[in-house]
């Protein structure tokens, strides 16, 4: 099943921050690009991405449940959205 999300636009900079943790799950976290930490977000964080798209609640949770079941990667994800505005059609 695929979704579609809005991709981040030059005029909101909103990006989601996702974060791989030490115990193999992944979190998430919509936010403005200039909210983004220099410092992991997380405690006990292995590394954070950010992705260009707007995910509403519902669609984050679908994200995150791809990501830790292991149905979608942190690679793969990062192949989804754009600064430019549009969707994009993630496989969840």
């Amino acid at each position: 099943m695929n979704i579609t999300v809005k991709n981040t636009t030059p005029d909101t900079a909103r990006i989601t921050l996702v974060g791989e943790l030490q115990d193999g799950s992944f979190d998430a976290k919509v936010m403005t690009e200039t909210d983004v930490p220099y410092t992991p977000y997380w405690e006990k964080q292995l590394e954070q991405r950010i992705v260009y798209i707007q995910p509403d609640a519902e669609q984050l949770a679908s994200i995150l449940s791809a990501l830790n079941e292991r149905r979608l990667s942190l690679d793969e994800l990062q192949n989804y959205g754009s600064s430019a505005g549009g969707t994009s059609s993630i496989p969840v």
